[in-house]
């Protein structure tokens, strides 16, 4: 089977190819925006559909279009377990590190590893890897298959938020 036929691991195996050539900066960049996308995927599945589902997550000064404003919109919904959204929280800031400081950032900077030295381990990795790169690869990698994974049993069920909403009305409702 093809990796682009695959609906779960195809895409994360096409990034971490791709991730795990990269430097540093490169790496957190490219798994960063990875999540973003994955987030907004998964939020716009989940979400009751049409144009003001897809205004909110996507085009310009949608206000589920960051990757901070993805993970909080995907944990407030539920769509994010404790652990999921701390750790994505940490890749963010992981990934503003890098991002934000041009003199250059490696996974071995003191507030870099620190951040990398809070992350849950792995649910699927059990080598004991201690080296940050490898940590925060496979930590993302872990989160991004879940994630891709919820997404795809969303899909499959079709399941969505439900409409909760009421009328105050004199009439019964249906």
């Amino acid at each position: 089977m093809e990796e682009e036929d695959e609906p779960v691991f195809g895409r994360i195996n096409r990034l971490m190819k791709v991730a795990s050539k990269e430097d540093d900066r490169g790496m957190i960049l490219s798994v960063a925006a990875f999540a973003e996308e994955c987030l907004g995927q998964l939020l716009l599945t989940y979400l009751i559909g049409g144009k003001h589902a897809e205004d909110l997550v996507e085009g310009f000064n949608a206000p589920l279009g960051t990757l901070s404003a993805r993970i909080k919109g995907a944990y407030a919904v539920g769509l994010l377990s404790d652990q999921q959204f701390e750790d994505l929280e940490r890749i963010r800031k992981i990934r503003n590190e890098f991002a934000h400081n041009w003199a250059g950032c490696t996974f071995g900077s003191p507030k870099v590893a620190s951040l990398i030295g809070q992350l849950n381990p792995s649910r699927i990795d059990s080598n004991g890897n201690s080296k940050p790169r490898d940590i925060l690869y496979s930590t993302a990698t872990c989160i991004l298959v879940e994630l891709e994974c919820l997404r795809g049993q969303l899909t499959k069920r079709s399941r969505r938020a439900i409409s909760v909403a009421m009328h105050l009305s004199l009439k019964p409702s249906k």
